[in-house]
């Protein structure tokens, strides 16, 4: 099964953008959605559901290939390499923030990890910053390999269920993961 992603236009494209948001939006509230939960909520019955997705998988696929496709696009947006090392990183910290907790779904539900893949196009993507990572902890103590992109997305898994379950402003969960990162992997 390829993971690339059929861009489609027209009436079905529509409906199935449609069919993917409302997934994105329901099941960031409830991951265990049913179905019939996200097809009220994209404005389409069951059975056009199940016509673009025939099962939980494939529209579990195709909003994880839709998430992706934002991290990288907010990595894009954030241009880490211009500019200061720590300011780069921040910008990254809030595109991705941006994101909310459908990013720490998307990286933990077990079909998504199931489909290898899957898994292996979804660990794609990040490489700017794990070599700007990298540059910034150039002078530090030898960490295990990847291991500053490792706590990178850490951090922000913890910011996202600070913000969701503690409802910790935004901008406090920003400082509280720049703070980390600079205190503990990279200065």
């Amino acid at each position: 099964m390829s993971v690339s992603v059929v861009a489609e236009t027209g009436a079905r494209g529509r409906t199935r953008r449609a069919i993917v948001e409302a997934a994105i939006s329901v099941i960031t509230d409830n991951p265990a959605a049913t179905l019939s939960d996200i097809a009220e909520v994209a404005g389409v019955g069951r059975s056009t559901l199940h016509r673009h997705f025939p099962e939980r998988t494939d529209l579990l696929r195709a909003v994880a290939l839709q998430v992706h496709a934002a991290s990288n696009a907010a990595i894009e947006a954030a241009d880490p390499t211009c500019g200061p090392v720590l300011a780069a990183l921040r910008r990254v910290v809030e595109g991705h923030l941006d994101l909310g907790p459908i990013f720490v779904y998307i990286y933990t539900e077990p079909t998504i990890q199931a489909d290898p893949e899957l898994a292996a196009h979804l660990d794609t993507g990040d490489e700017v910053i794990a070599e700007i990572l990298a540059r910034a902890s150039a002078d530090k103590p030898a960490y295990p390999p990847g291991w500053a992109r490792r706590v990178f997305w850490s951090l922000l898994l913890a910011g996202y269920d600070a913000i969701k379950q503690d409802g910790t402003p935004r901008h406090q969960v920003v400082d509280a993961i720049m703070h980390s990162l600079t205190k503990g992997t990279i200065t």
